[in-house]
């Protein structure tokens, strides 16, 4: 009751309170951190559920395997996926498809289509989460082709199908097939859009560069757009330097929102790139007034089945300083061989070049990278998760570091995923 109430605490102190909690109350406490978005808990009582008599069910694997996609847990997800296969939990469809998103979601494409190939019955979820899967890794064109199949195999699409198709045609910069797809769910398969396939429009619009066009597309929705449809476009807006575009569209959000640091942000640096040095202090001081905090980049990597995190600029502790030490000498290596700090990201004016330097190399993805480089053996995968964008610096740094030491690295941001090999990027520089 408490979990379904979204108290998850309470249920927490009702099921610390039972003697012999059986697997029911385990899997109703687990599944409730899942769905809460706190999976560190959710592990924590399955490695609980794992030392005593009781035996994981489908309903179990379900939400630990959720919660290891929202971590970028991939070493326990790999070993989650072991226990299914010796148990034969592979016979539930929901349990094949959670492991399909929950290895697209820790950066392991491969391993997703393996499980895919491996499904003796594909439902309509299953095909939707392998279309997804290649949508959020930049493959937009084989995710059309696995739409494609399915339609062959007579499989009926759903509304997340197409949100699949759509954000995979955003990512690809396949305006054209885009639109074809959104036209398509309605007319021909009777879906209505919903907010998220009106977003990835905006986003496929925004990205394309087409800002005039998205802000009528949002300005002419059936529905009342929300804070999120908006804050799309205000990126697309930075992204392609669009001022005064972004102006109006910020005068929108704070309508619905004015509390969210990161629209205050956007803006301030679009205004910076372009000089606009008034603007860029004016919307400071706003938010100075209203007392809204910018939210901390904050980047995760999995070292031998340990994730660690790290906050950008953090250097307090004893491990973090050690860190910068060893990524003074990377940056040292990587302007080296061409690597130049993009310091116009860094919008204060009053700064000197080397601390503009400093700031852009204590970056959370940098930090993260780093660390894994540090920890794990040569030519190792290193997996990198942020919970915001990844900035323009750190995805160049990220291309020097996998040229030079040989590394693949999978960086999953709040927008997709970025394959770093061999000093290229899988996004292609569009994201």
């Amino acid at each position: 009751m408490y979990t379904e109430c979204k108290d998850v605490d309470a249920a927490r102190r009702v099921f610390d309170k039972i003697p012999n909690p059986c697997i029911i109350s385990y899997n109703a406490i687990i599944t409730g951190y899942a769905r809460s978005s706190r999976p560190n808990e959710a592990l924590s009582l399955f490695r609980e559920l794992q030392a005593s008599n009781l035996k994981p069910t489908d309903v179990t694997l379900l939400s630990v395997l959720s919660s290891c996609a929202l971590l970028g847990a991939l070493d326990l997800g790999n070993w989650i996926n072991e226990y299914i296969k010796k148990n034969g939990l592979n016979q539930y469809v929901k349990v094949s498809t959670a492991l399909i998103d929950m290895y697209a979601k820790c950066g392991s494409l491969d391993a997703a289509v393996t499980v895919f190939e491996n499904m003796l019955v594909r439902d309509t979820q299953a095909w939707s989460a392998m279309i997804v899967a290649y949508a959020m890794h930049g493959h937009g064109h084989k995710a059309i082709s696995m739409f494609d199949q399915m339609r062959e195999n007579g499989v009926r699409p759903d509304e997340i199908t197409f949100l699949g198709l759509l954000s995979a045609c955003s990512h690809s910069g396949l305006l054209e097939e885009g639109y074809s797809y959104f036209n398509t769910m309605r007319a021909k398969y009777g879906i209505v859009p919903s907010i998220k396939h009106y977003g990835c429009m905006v986003d496929l619009l925004g990205r394309a560069g087409r800002l005039h066009e998205a802000y009528t597309f949002i300005e002419e929705l059936p529905i009342t757009p929300t804070p999120i449809l908006w804050r799309t476009l205000l990126s697309a807006c930075s992204s392609h330097g669009n001022v005064e575009i972004g102006k109006r569209v910020l005068e929108k959000i704070f309508v619905l929102d004015d509390s969210h640091g990161g629209d205050y942000v956007i803006l301030s640096n679009t205004c910076a790139r372009a000089g606009k040095w008034e603007d860029v202090n004016y919307i400071r001081k706003l938010m100075k007034d209203r007392r809204v905090n910018k939210i901390p980049g904050c980047s995760s990597v999995e070292v031998n089945n340990v994730v660690h995190e790290f906050f950008s600029g953090d250097g307090t502790r004893l491990e973090y300083r050690e860190l910068h030490r060893a990524l003074d000498k990377l940056v040292l290596e990587l302007k080296l061989v061409g690597y130049t700090p993009d310091t116009s990201l860094v919008f204060h004016a009053d700064l000197e070049e080397e601390e503009k330097e400093a700031t852009l190399r204590y970056h959370s993805e940098k930090l993260a990278i780093a660390f894994g480089l540090l920890n794990s053996p040569p030519g190792a995968t290193i997996r990198v998760v942020k919970n915001l964008r990844v900035c323009n610096d750190c995805h160049s740094a990220a291309k020097f570091i996998s040229l030079i030491f040989n590394r693949q690295i999978i960086l999953r941001d709040i927008q997709r995923f970025h394959h770093f090999r061999d000093g290229k990027c899988s996004c292609g520089d569009y994201w």
